[in-house]
């Protein structure tokens, strides 16, 4: 190579590397990826996310992360059981006093419900549908008739609707996977793995005892309290407290952080879906098949009833009302299924989905309990409610 090849050569090794050294340091000085943001409080998180993709809910709803198994997109749902407020108030529920006509009670029982089909009392008006902690579950009404005082209307009225059976299954097993729902049966010492021996996903009030001075009475329905207080209202020694005496769980968490009051548990919720009487789940009791209607297990393990397969028709399937885990029961939280037993039923009378168990039904309670046995015209029950869903603007 002559001398003036080498001088050309050294000077391009030069050039090459001294090019090399600035990349090297360029490198070294900023960071692969923009900072995430773990540091930051859930709210802020779910605030950001919801920001991001221009997703906000109306007042009272929280957004629900769809779900491809169910073909659900991003919705919003009613944070609390539907209240009724007056339109000079919204942020307030109306919470009759005892002898009120809009109040839930029989024969000096007081349920803690408001009683829309009193005289006066529907929530029409200058009265409206809200999402609100404050008021009592809005109740003794049907799913739908021919009048305007039903829940699908009330939704409806609103922009908004009823709550589907895929909608609630979306929200059902979104929060059986968060380790945060996951506790101890008095709401205490959570944040275990699904499923973990001795721990149940919380399944809200429902062993008929609570504070007096909450709802003014002893075994009642209940109103919400704060984010904080998740066994708000369920303890009999007044503190309030999760381990407190009778506490009870009444929030779920998703996995976008956001919280949801009374899924299970407090008072059922009426569902847009319904089976005839002949497609629902066949039970056997210790082996031999029941015939009529009945409480079942999902799966062996709590009582002796359970259900042998998981209804026919367009509405049921393993995937329409179970949790996915197929050995899950009453015994970790998730509920029973009320239904019609009967080989050989022949009967096409249309029964609605009701949701979520009531304040008094005990392990029946839970986020997947369905009870299969009303109408959707059935109108003077005192504890099922709704919840409506809109699309996020």
């Amino acid at each position: 190579m002559t001398r003036k090849k080498l001088i050309i050569f050294a000077i391009f090794l030069s050039l090459v590397l001294a090019m090399s050294a600035a990349l090297t340091l360029r490198f070294r000085t900023q960071p692969a990826h923009p900072p995430l943001s773990p540091l930051l409080p859930p709210q802020q998180l779910v605030t950001q996310v919801t920001e991001s993709t221009r997703k906000t809910c109306p007042s009272g709803f929280i957004l629900i992360p769809g779900d491809p198994q169910y073909r659900t997109s991003d919705f919003c749902l009613m944070k609390y059981d539907a209240k009724c407020a007056s339109k000079a108030d919204l942020s307030t529920g109306i919470q009759p006093p005892h002898g009120d006509a809009c109040s839930g009670e029989k024969s000096g029982q007081y349920f803690g419900t408001y009683k829309n089909n009193g005289q006066g009392c529907a929530c029409t008006g200058n009265k409206q549908v809200v999402s609100t902690k404050s008021g009592f579950p809005l109740a003794y009404l049907p799913e739908f008739d021919t009048t305007s005082n039903n829940a699908k209307a009330y939704c409806r009225v609103n922009g908004w609707h009823l709550i589907t059976n895929t909608e609630w299954m979306t929200v059902a097993r979104n929060v059986e996977k968060i380790p945060e729902n996951w506790c101890d049966k008095d709401g205490s010492h959570c944040g275990f793995l699904p499923g973990t021996p001795a721990k149940i996903l919380a399944n809200g009030h429902n062993d008929g005892n609570n504070e007096t001075s909450v709802s003014g009475s002893s075994n009642n329905a209940l109103i919400a309290g704060e984010d904080n207080q998740p066994c708000y209202g369920t303890t009999t020694d007044g503190s309030n407290n999760c381990s407190g005496k009778g506490s009870q769980k009444r929030t779920l968490t998703l996995s976008n952080h956001q919280i949801i009051w009374d899924l299970a548990g407090n008072v059922w919720s009426w569902v847009d879906a319904s089976v005839l009487r002949k497609d629902q789940p066949q039970s056997r009791t210790l082996g031999k098949l029941d015939q009529g209607w009945i409480w079942s297990e999902f799966s062996p393990g709590g009582k002796d009833t359970v259900i042998s397969d998981n209804g026919k028709g367009p509405s049921l399937g393993y995937d329409a009302f179970r949790p996915s885990h197929p050995e899950w029961n009453s015994t970790n939280g998730v509920g029973r299924i009320y239904h019609y037993s009967g080989e050989t039923d022949t009967n096409s009378t249309p029964y609605t989905f009701i949701k979520g168990g009531t304040w008094q039904h005990g392990y029946d309670s839970g986020a997947f309990s369905i009870h299969l046995s009303p109408t959707a015209d059935k109108l003077n029950i005192n504890d099922v409610s709704f919840r409506c869903v809109v699309d996020p603007q």
